[in-house]
């Protein structure tokens, strides 16, 4: 999986057959800072496979590059209609796992997280809680949320987040269940550095990513 393979799969759901993203937009969606050539050399977003952000980006899954705007700092990206996809080595493949917001992510994990569990996980409250969670099972004995979150411009600790994380935490401390977690997606580097920071203050309730294949790992205090 490529580093600018997040902007491809976002492409490649888009039903439109143009769509203009803004350079902040874009490291939003792929969890890090853009370069600083990206934000000043027309040459970063040139057509050409050998460079991977181009590949990965928007060359593989049938994109192109309409336009740059350096002082609005956006770029236009158009289907390729009839071109032939750049194939310079073998395609990266792409899943259809979901990912262009927080409710498509949700989604996805309560499958997810179902098959972990083997319980069918639907949103509900517990324990008294005036809260709804993402995920609860019908015996109550699971209880979980979702989170998409990403570090601020790709790069700040995200403090709001941080302190969303914790009330979280502290919510499912107080719930009797057998299991309690919360999954994030989009950047792994936020749920890792609270845990860094917080993680030995937790007890009970577990942390896991899932990345952009869907594939769920479990976080750990370090």
């Amino acid at each position: 999986m490529g580093k600018y393979n997040t902007l491809g799969i976002y492409l490649r759901q888009q039903r439109n057959e143009r769509t203009k993203m803004s350079f902040d937009q874009i490291e939003e969606l792929l969890g890090f800072s853009l370069p600083r050539s990206a934000r000043v050399y027309r040459a970063w977003w040139a057509e050409d496979p050998r460079h991977v952000q181009a590949f990965d980006g928007w060359l593989s899954v049938g994109w192109k590059v309409a336009f740059i705007n350096f002082d609005n700092q956006t770029v236009e990206f158009v289907k390729a209609d009839g071109a032939e996809i750049h194939t310079h080595q073998e395609p990266t493949q792409i899943k259809e796992l979901p990912r262009s917001s927080a409710a498509e992510f949700e989604n996805s994990c309560r499958e997810i997280m179902s098959q972990h569990y083997r319980k069918d996980l639907k949103p509900g409250a517990i324990g008294g809680v005036k809260k709804l969670f993402d995920f609860v099972s019908e015996d109550k004995s699971i209880v979980g949320d979702a989170k998409f979150y990403t570090m601020v411009r790709g790069q700040g600790l995200p403090p709001a987040k941080f302190s969303v994380i914790a009330e979280h935490v502290w919510l499912l401390e107080k719930i009797e269940a057998k299991h309690k977690f919360l999954v994030f997606g989009n950047d792994r580097r936020v749920p890792e550095e609270w845990l860094r920071r917080y993680g030995n203050l937790v007890g009970g309730v577990e942390f896991y990513f899932v990345d952009v294949d869907g594939k769920l790992e479990k976080l750990e205090v370090k």
